[in-house]
């Protein structure tokens, strides 16, 4: 989202601050996970389930009416009978594909949780056979003796039951971070389909983001499973400018049309600033296609970037590298887990990049990585790799109450450029891309 502020000398210093947060992004402590009951759970969701099925119901109902007050039925009630009948049938649509998000949240919640209560119990069974006990904040209580012997036998006993222990810890912490990852990713779901009761019209807007919110609902399976291959989507953009092309532009439109399309690009972007002048040039082409981004350039370029990829990376890799190899000791095989960060917001800033402070300003980054575990030589330490991407998404629109000058045409504020996507003239659309793939040995 391109950012235009005029809080600076030249109406570019302020970053516009992301409203994305993650919410539910808490640790989940050894108590709760022995007390939570994914059976709950899949009690809330089969309410969900009879709630979604009632809404559909009820749409099949308004359809059949609605249709049946085609013909024979005129005049300015007929009309304001049709509009309502056609606005609650979007709203049940809504409601049913949104209940329908939080049955299938609700339930790949419930299993996310047994499997993490699962380990949480082998954890606890390792430990009770060897004499130990895991204590509420995840640390391992040894027997009085150990540590407090110079017998050599006990002595090798104890360094035993440190290897045992280290096996311990690491189910522990898998099953905690599995559960955490469960919590912060539904929870966040969940989040998103509440704020639908805002949402009364099937318009391209709502459609989308409702469709996001079933597609994500519905692949949350294969985040749990470590399967991978998806991204959940981020938080809905805003509605932008309103609907393309739904207005008659004026002299006015058209001549700001024309000074951007001539080169102006509505800013003094210096020499070199070519990213700015592609997703301006993108907007005016009217197209609404994708555009891509090159993420390797936003890396380099903003370091910002770059340091809270690794920084957010780094605080993921131990959980996820703790439940690789609590896999790996349960099965003896070679495992291969796939994860991601989740989306975390992120700003270009004038004094990082101001190429790519006019081209994106605030934007969302996902980094999905590959933790793979492999049998070395015998009685070797197996082997850990994380092969991981990162994967950038932004909506190209205009915020509100901003402005700037523009040479030729004088001030120009968002709703000057809103209104050039709304008059045709210009259209919004999506833009992202993916980072190179990088490996590193943990």
């Amino acid at each position: 989202m391109p950012p235009t502020d005029n809080d600076g000398p030249n109406g570019r210093d302020k970053v516009v601050t992301p409203g994305h947060e993650r919410r539910f992004d808490k640790p989940v402590t050894v108590p709760q996970l022995r007390a939570c009951s994914p059976d709950s759970f899949h009690r809330a969701a089969e309410e969900w389930d009879k709630l979604s099925s009632a809404a559909a119901a009820a749409r099949f109902e308004a359809v059949d009416v609605l249709s049946t007050l085609q013909e024979g039925w005129s005049g300015e009630a007929a009309e304001l009978g049709r509009r309502s009948l056609a606005d609650l049938i979007d709203e049940l649509s809504i409601a049913e594909q949104e209940m329908e998000a939080a049955k299938l949240t609700l339930g790949n919640a419930a299993d996310g949780l047994t499997l993490a209560r699962r380990w949480m119990a082998e954890a606890d069974d390792l430990a009770r056979q060897h004499g130990l006990s895991v204590k509420d904040d995840g640390d391992i209580e040894f027997p009085s003796w150990a540590g407090h012997t110079n017998d050599p036998d006990g002595q090798a006993e104890a360094r035993r039951l440190a290897t045992v222990a280290g096996d311990v810890r690491n189910l522990v912490k898998s099953a905690l971070t599995y559960a955490a990852d469960v919590s912060d990713t539904a929870g966040n779901e969940l989040d998103r389909i509440r704020k639908s009761v805002d949402y009364n019209r099937l318009d391209e807007w709502t459609t989308r983001v409702v469709g996001e919110d079933l597609a994500a609902a519905r692949d949350m399976r294969k985040v749990f499973s470590g399967e991978g291959g998806v991204l959940l989507p981020p938080d809905p953009y805003d509605r932008g400018a309103g609907p393309y092309n739904s207005e008659e532009p004026t002299d006015r439109d058209r001549k700001l049309a024309n000074t951007l399309g001539a080169g102006m690009m509505g800013l003094p972007f210096e020499s070199g600033d070519v990213n700015a002048s592609a997703t301006m040039a993108h907007y005016l082409s009217g197209t609404g296609e994708p555009l891509g981004l090159d993420v390797e350039d936003m890396l380099r370029d903003i370091p910002d970037f770059q340091d809270s990829v690794n920084t957010t990376l780094d605080g993921n890799l131990p959980g996820w590298q703790a439940e690789a190899l609590a896999e790996y000791r349960r099965t003896g095989k070679p495992v291969t887990l796939v994860q991601q960060t989740g989306w975390q917001p992120m700003s270009a800033t004038p004094e990082s990049s101001k190429d790519w402070y006019y081209a994106v300003g605030s934007f969302h980054y996902n980094t999905q990585a590959k933790i793979e575990v492999k049998p070395t030589s015998p009685g070797a330490p197996p082997e850990v790799t994380v092969t991981y991407q990162t994967h950038v998404r932004d909506r190209y629109n205009w915020d509100h109450g901003k402005s700037t000058d523009v040479p030729g045409i004088g001030n120009v504020t968002d709703d000057d450029m809103q209104r050039l996507h709304r008059t045709g003239l210009a259209q919004e659309f999506d833009m992202g891309g993916n980072s190179d793939m990088r490996t590193r040995k943990l």
